[in-house]
């Protein structure tokens, strides 16, 4: 049983930094945008409560793991589902980047690359490009927007004058 208490204190507390401090997978870069650290810190807190609660009942070992693993799998995608709808939906009409620092998580250039901006609205990393290549690590600011896409330039530059810009 202290596995599972152990694994769901991991879990949650996963869940609660990527919230407040943002995605860690994104610091560490794991996952490679699979997946939110959000969505595997609530499922690794659910395998560990599944895991304590199973664990009481008289059910056989491999249909404790089985029902924890399943109950962690479910909720790994159904959050990871409303991340993505909650990182697409656009309440309030439609708002610019444009403007928004951030930082390259991807080498970025002409042909992409991946950027996490600072914005509230933000909670994903973007894919981005940019005129000359800017290496990963970078702070950028975004100069346009092409739909999903942000064009972005290394920080020092001065971005040009735009009267969208929020």
């Amino acid at each position: 049983m202290i596995t599972f208490i152990v694994v769901g204190a991991i879990g949650l507390l996963l869940l609660l930094v990527s919230i407040v401090v943002g995605d860690l997978l994104d610091v560490f870069d794991v996952g490679d945008g699979l997946v939110s650290g959000v969505a595997l810190g609530a499922a690794l807190a659910i395998f560990g409560l599944a895991g304590v609660v199973t664990s009481q009942t008289d059910l056989a070992p491999g249909w404790t793991y089985a029902v924890e693993v399943g109950m962690a799998l479910v909720a790994l995608v159904l959050i990871q589902l409303v991340v993505r709808r909650v990182t697409r939906r656009e309440s309030g009409g439609h708002w610019s980047p444009v403007g928004f620092v951030g930082v390259t998580t991807e080498a970025t250039g002409p042909g992409g690359g991946e950027v996490r901006l600072d914005g509230v609205r933000e909670l994903e990393r973007r894919l981005a490009t940019s005129a000359e290549r800017i290496e990963r690590g970078v702070r950028v600011r975004v100069v346009a927007e092409n739909g999903p896409r942000v064009e972005v330039a290394p920080l020092g530059d001065p971005a040009p004058a735009d009267p969208q810009t929020n």
